[in-house]
C-alpha cells in the first residue's frame, strides 16, 4: 500500500472531523449568544415600558439605574453575537476546506471506521511505515514486553535504514524495582539507540502524599500524571529538533499485548493518539507486539539473548512498581516477599504512608495484611530464592534456560 498516501488520508479525516465539531460548537454558540441577546432585549424593553408608565422618571431612581443595567446587558449580548457569528464565519471556512473528506466520510462513526481501517493495513506493513515515520519513540518499561517490543522495532528500523529515527525513553517513578532505570540503558545501549531518563517530580509516592490517597484501577493518576504528562513535553522537543516544515509523523511504540487483560484485547495495533497529535505532529501509538502470548515473548527473550530483570527469576511476571496498585493480594504477597529476600525498605515505606494518609491501599485489604501474610509464608516454608534463567525456565523448559544462559554469559 501507498504509506504516503494512508498517512495524509488518516490526517485529512482527522482535520475534518475537528472542523465540523468545531463548526457545530460555533453554531451552538451563537444560538446561545441570540437566547441572551433575546432575553436581554425583553429586559430592556420592559424597564422602558415601566419608566415611560412612570412619566418619565427620576433619573436617580432604582428603575432609571436598572435601565442603565438593561442597556449594558444588551449592549454586551450584541457584541457576544458579533464575536459568535465571526466565529462561526471562521469555522464554516475551514469545514469548507475539508469538505472533501467530509463528503467521503460524513458521520463521525464513519470518520472512525475509516481510520481504524487505514491505520489496521499500515501495521501490516512495518518496514514500509517506518520508512514514512520521521521519529520512533519506544517507551520502555524495561520489561519483558517492552524488550520484545524495542527488538522488534529495531529489526524493522534496520530492515527501513532507519534506525537513526530510533529513540528510547523510560520514566523512572521512583518506586520501581532496584536497577530497573539502568536495565533501561543498558537495553538501549545494546542497539547503539539514544536514550532518555524521565523522572517526575515526586514520583508516585510524592503523587500519593500530595493527594491522600492511592491511585486504583479507574483513576490511574500513576499512568497519566507520571509517564503520559511528563512525555508530552518531550515528544515536543524532539519533534522541534527535526526542524521540519511540515507536520512530522511520529511513531510512540508501546510493549501492550492484547493477553494481558480484556481492556488491552481492545487496543488497536495502530491507533492516532489524538491527545497528542497537533498541527506539527502526527502521533500514532504502535502496539507492536499486542498479538503475541507471554510464551512466544519468552521465545523471543531467550532466542535473541535478551537482558530480562531478575525480579522474573523470582516468580513476578511484570515489571512495575514493586507495589502495584493494580496487583491482587497474591502478587503483592509475593512482590513484599522478595523485598525480604533482598532486604528492600519498600514495604514498611509502602506501609507507614498508607497509615499517614489513612487511605487503604486497596479496597479490600491494607498493605499491613499483605506484609503480615507475607511474613507468614517466610516463617513457614522459609525465605524465597530463586536462580538466574528461571523465568525462561518457568515458560520454555530447562533446556531453553541452559542455552539462553550460554548465549548470555
Amino acid at each position: 500500500m501507498n504509506v504516503d498516501n494512508a498517512l495524509r488520508t488518516i490526517e485529512l479525516i482527522r482535520c475534518a472531523g475537528k472542523a465540523a465539531t468545531a463548526y457545530r460548537a460555533a453554531q451552538q454558540t451563537v444560538r446561545e449568544a441570540y437566547e441572551e441577546h433575546n432575553a436581554a432585549q425583553a429586559q430592556l424593553n420592559h424597564w422602558n415600558d415601566h419608566i415611560r408608565a412612570m412619566g418619565g422618571g427620576d433619573r436617580a431612581s432604582p428603575a432609571h439605574a436598572a435601565l442603565l443595567a438593561a442597556v449594558r446587558e444588551h449592549q454586551e449580548a450584541q457584541q457576544k453575537i458579533r464575536k459568535a457569528e465571526a466565529r462561526l464565519q471562521r469555522t464554516s471556512a475551514t469545514l469548507q476546506a475539508q469538505r472533501p473528506a467530509l463528503n467521503r466520510y460524513p458521520t463521525e462513526r464513519n470518520r472512525r471506521r475509516a481510520t481504524t481501517v487505514l491505520l489496521d493495513r499500515l501495521a501490516d506493513h512495518p518496514v514500509d511505515l517506518i520508512r514514512a515515520a520521521d521519529l520512533i519513540i519506544i517507551q520502555t518499561s524495561a520489561g519483558k514486553d517492552s524488550i520484545v517490543a524495542m527488538h522488534r522495532t529495531v529489526a524493522a528500523a534496520k530492515a527501513a535504514g532507519c534506525l537513526h529515527k530510533v529513540r528510547v525513553m523510560h520514566c523512572d517513578l521512583g518506586s520501581e524495582w532496584p536497577g530497573v532505570a539502568d536495565l533501561a540503558r543498558r537495553q538501549a545501549e545494546r542497539y547503539g539507540i539514544p536514550f532518555l531518563l524521565v523522572t517526575p517530580d515526586g514520583g508516585f509516592l510524592g503523587m500519593v502524599e500530595n493527594r491522600q490517597m492511592w491511585p486504583d484501577a479507574k483513576r490511574r493518576l500513576c499512568t497519566s500524571a507520571l509517564k503520559r504528562d511528563p512525555t508530552g513535553p518531550v515528544i515536543t522537543t524532539w519533534v522541534g529538533e527535526l526542524g521540519l516544515h511540515r507536520q512530522a509523523i511520529v511513531l510512540n511504540v508501546m510493549g501492550v499485548r492484547g493477553a494481558e487483560s480484556a481492556s488491552r484485547a481492545l487496543k488497536a495495533r495502530l491507533a492516532l493518539d489524538t491527545r497528542t497529535t497537533s498541527a506539527n505532529r502526527l502521533v500514532l501509538t504502535w502496539n507492536i507486539i499486542h498479538e503475541l502470548s507471554e510464551q512466544e515473548v519468552w521465545q523471543e527473550i531467550a532466542s535473541n539473548g535478551l537482558e530480562y530483570h531478575p525480579i522474573y527469576d523470582a516468580g513476578l511476571e511484570r515489571l512495575s512498581c514493586v507495589y502495584c496498585v493494580l496487583a491482587g493480594p497474591d502478587w503483592l504477597i509475593l512482590a513484599t516477599r522478595v523485598c525480604f529476600a533482598l532486604e528492600l525498605p519498600h514495604p514498611e515505606t509502602f506501609a507507614l504512608l498508607e497509615r499517614r494518609i489513612g487511605h487503604s491501599f486497596k479496597q479490600d485489604f491494607t498493605l499491613n495484611a499483605i506484609i503480615a501474610a507475607a511474613r507468614m509464608l517466610d516463617a513457614l516454608d522459609g525465605p524465597i530464592t530463586w536462580r538466574r534463567g528461571d523465568a525462561v525456565r518457568r515458560h520454555l523448559g530447562p533446556t531453553a534456560a541452559d542455552q539462553y544462559l550460554a548465549l548470555t554469559r
